[in-house]
C-alpha cells in the first residue's frame, strides 16, 4: 500500500515538473539573451565593416555662441592644440590617443566652446548629467572635458567590451546598446570616428 502511494506521489511530482517546464522552458531566457547578443554582435560587425570602407567622414557644423564652425569656414581650435591633454588622458585611462583625437574631431571639430542642440558641450561633447556624474565643474575647460570624456569612454569600453560598442553607447547612451537600438545618427557616427581614428593611426591627418 505504501509502495503504491509512493509511486503515485512520484508520478504526480513528475507530471507537475513536466507541465512547469513546458510552460516556462529553462532555455527561454538564455535563447532570448543569445538572440540579443547575436543581434548586437551583427550590428557591431557592420560598424567595423563600414569603418574600413572608402567613405570619408562627413563634415560636421559646430554651433558655439550663435556662430557656426566647420572645416570649410574655419574653426577656432583643432585637436592638435590639446595634444598634451589628450596624450596624458589616453595614458591615464589606457585609451588609444588616435581614438580620443577622432572623437574630439567628430564631436566638436576641436572647438572647446562647441554646444550641440541637445545641450552637449565642449571638446568631447559632455551632456550635463554625464558631466555631473563625472564631477566636471566646467564642461568648457579643455582639461576637465578631455579627462572626463576619456574616463567615461574607458567605463563604456569596460562595460561593453569593445571600442565599437563603447562609441555606440557614447553617442546614443548605454541603454541603446543594451536594447540593441541604433539611431541613424549613431550608424553614421561610429564608422566616422573609427575611420578617422584609422586615418590618424596611418599618419594621414
Amino acid at each position: 500500500m505504501k509502495s503504491n502511494t509512493f509511486n503515485l506521489n512520484l508520478q504526480v511530482i513528475l507530471l507537475i515538473l513536466i507541465l512547469y517546464s513546458s510552460a516556462y522552458p529553462m532555455s527561454e531566457i538564455s535563447e532570448i539573451d543569445m538572440y540579443h547578443r547575436s543581434f548586437v554582435a551583427d550590428l557591431k560587425h557592420e560598424l567595423i565593416l563600414r569603418s574600413v570602407g572608402d567613405n570619408q567622414p562627413l563634415e560636421k557644423n559646430i554651433e558655439s555662441n550663435g556662430k557656426k564652425y566647420s572645416k570649410s569656414s574655419g574653426r577656432p581650435e583643432d585637436e592638435s592644440t590639446f595634444l598634451d591633454l589628450i596624450e596624458s588622458s589616453g595614458k591615464k585611462y589606457e585609451i588609444e590617443i588616435d581614438l580620443i583625437k577622432a572623437i574630439i574631431e567628430v564631436e566638436s571639430g576641436g572647438n572647446p566652446l562647441a554646444v550641440s542642440s541637445a545641450g552637449a558641450a565642449g571638446l568631447m561633447q559632455l551632456m550635463p548629467i554625464t558631466a555631473k556624474e563625472l564631477g566636471v565643474t566646467d564642461r568648457f575647460d579643455p582639461e576637465q572635458n578631455i579627462d572626463s570624456g576619456t574616463r567615461y569612454l574607458r567605463r563604456l569600453i569596460d562595460r561593453f567590451g569593445s571600442a565599437e560598442l563603447a562609441l555606440w553607447a557614447y553617442n546614443a547612451g548605454p541603454t541603446a546598446v543594451e536594447s540593441g537600438h541604433m539611431p541613424l545618427e549613431t550608424q553614421e557616427y561610429v564608422p566616422r570616428v573609427l575611420l578617422l581614428k584609422n586615418s590618424f593611426s596611418r599618419g594621414l591627418r
